[in-house]
């Protein structure tokens, strides 16, 4: 009797797997993603910054959003020490209508990749509970790698139907020629996905 348990209990996990697999493929062949207009109200919006150059970039994206429209949750690595400061810079008074939220860096510089290993893990849960609990409609990044779990942890969780979100990614201006490692592994799950030369258009 617990042989044949065991067997529907297999057989259920398998199917919600496939379910879930058939659920992703859809998400990631589909164009009508692509052309979706914005949707009305208020907007939660998750912005993820990286230490130098990447934040100036966002904030230049960004720091024109009104706060009226968007919910703005600003994401960054809690071994980030010069981000906020940059946020405090440009919004000034006006970044008390937004909020700052902290994760865990996947993979310092410099660290051993056995070890990124299980930093990576624990930045991927503390994504996942920040996405979780935000609920954001939109998520911004523009190639730091903060927003790998961030940018995962939401299309997983759309995948799954749990969440209704979308993904932008904004390539960094400094990548002329190629596209960033980031922006490689996220070029299929974002639902926009930004360049700002005309060469990395035709690549």
């Amino acid at each position: 009797m617990v042989e044949v348990g065991v067997y529907y209990l297999l057989f259920g996990l398998v199917g919600l797997l496939t379910v879930y697999l058939i659920r992703i493929m859809g998400l990631l062949s589909s164009t009508d993603r692509r052309r979706e207009a914005a949707p009305q109200g208020l907007i939660v919006t998750l912005v993820v910054l990286g230490s130098g150059g990447h934040t100036a970039e966002m904030m230049q994206l960004t720091y024109k959003l009104s706060p009226e429209r968007y919910k703005i949750t600003y994401v960054l690595a809690t071994s980030d020490k010069t981000s906020i400061g940059k946020v405090e810079a440009v919004l000034g008074r006006a970044l008390l209508s937004h909020e700052v939220a902290k994760i865990p860096r996947s993979r310092e510089v410099g660290q051993s990749w056995v070890t990124s290993i299980f930093t990576t893990a624990y930045a991927g849960v503390a994504s996942f509970f920040l996405v979780i609990t935000t609920q954001p409609s939109l998520v911004l990044a523009n190639g730091p790698g903060t927003c790998l779990p961030i940018c995962t942890a939401t299309f997983a969780l759309r995948a799954a139907g749990i969440l209704d979100s979308r993904i932008i990614f904004c390539e960094s201006f400094c990548r002329i020629q190629s596209l960033s490692l980031t922006g490689r592994l996220l070029y299929f799950i974002a639902d926009r996905f930004v360049v700002q030369w005309p060469q990395l258009v035709r690549r």
